[in-house]
């Protein structure tokens, strides 16, 4: 097809989920071309050397964002001054862990001496909030910092303003399953995925995934549910007895990506909502969603996960 190929075999050959190379295409990282009488993309040889570029420079842990400046940019003071941006951030990464782990050590330390058992322990932990384990030793030494001072490290875990991307989803019609249990998402994920195999949508540049809690866990109740929707372009297959359809409204959102594993998810929403309240912007009343980038069937496991979360907006 005179050199050029489809999205899910640049795929396989880069190791990327199809998701992703779509994320890339809508922020305008990379280009494809649709022929006619085709539902499919393709990308040609310069669109490829441009993924390699991106794939290297997202191993760096560059963000996004910043790859999307380096690569639209010829100046080398861009990629000079980005790069020296994340060795201070990771810098302070490394500071703000070395001091937990030194406040972490001197607890264990004085947990050791007086003999305390686990719940005294962990009381005593409370209620110093770690301000008498830095003041049990009366010699400094290189690690030694002020509450204050940890706090501040702390900050870089808030999200700031170049964290966030302000979108307005389109209406959009879309396949969604629901299910109740004690693990929904991962329960939900695996039936819609069924589907979306079965019907071949895997492949088109429609496709997207979403999810949110249905109903959100309860305090002592280890069961709570999860829907999740897969987006549908105008050849859409037909519903069944298990898989329906809708019409999602959209609206306007405050989005930030998160990776990791499952624990991680409440508190990345936490951040994005501290974000949101210190913006001009509050909650908008429409529905909160997770888009799921990386798509594949291991993708709900509890230590993998990269999400976009969406945030309902409207303006103060």
């Amino acid at each position: 097809m005179n050199g050029l190929q489809k999205i899910g075999d640049i795929a396989i050959q880069y190791n990327v989920t199809s998701r992703t190379l779509r994320y890339y295409e809508e922020i305008g990282l990379l280009s494809s071309i649709r022929l006619d009488n085709s539902q499919y993309r393709f990308y040609d040889e310069k669109a490829l050397l441009r993924l390699e570029q991106i794939l290297f420079l997202r191993k760096l842990d560059l963000s996004v964002k910043d790859v999307k400046e380096i690569v639209s940019s010829k100046d080398l003071t861009v990629l000079l001054n980005i790069c020296t941006h994340k060795i201070n951030s990771l810098e302070k990464d490394i500071g703000s862990m070395e001091s937990l782990k030194f406040m972490l050590e001197e607890f264990l330390n004085l947990l050791n001496m007086k003999g305390y058992n686990a719940m005294d322990g962990v009381k005593l932990l409370q209620q110093s909030n770690l301000i008498d384990i830095c003041n049990s030793k009366n010699k400094k030494t290189k690690h030694e910092i002020e509450m204050e001072d940890f706090s501040m490290n702390n900050d870089i875990n808030k999200l700031t303003d170049s964290d966030i991307r302000i979108i307005k989803l389109r209406p959009m019609k879309v396949a969604y399953y629901r299910a109740e249990s004690t693990s929904p998402e991962q329960d939900a994920w695996k039936v819609m995925r069924e589907w979306v195999k079965e019907n071949s949508l895997e492949d088109l540049f429609t496709t997207r995934y979403f999810g949110f809690n249905n109903p959100s866990p309860t305090q002592g109740n280890p069961v709570y549910g999860y829907e999740v929707w897969v987006t549908l372009g105008d050849n859409a297959p037909s519903e069944t007895d298990v898989i329906n359809f809708k019409t999602f409204e959209g609206g306007l959102y405050a989005v930030a990506n998160t990776s990791g594993n499952g624990d991680d998810i409440p508190k990345a929403w936490d951040r994005l909502h501290n974000w949101v309240e210190q913006s001009q912007y509050c909650y908008g009343g429409h529905q909160c969603l997770e888009e799921n980038l990386i798509v594949d069937d291991s993708s709900w496991g509890p230590e993998k996960f990269t999400l976009d979360l969406y945030y309902p907006l409207k303006l103060k």
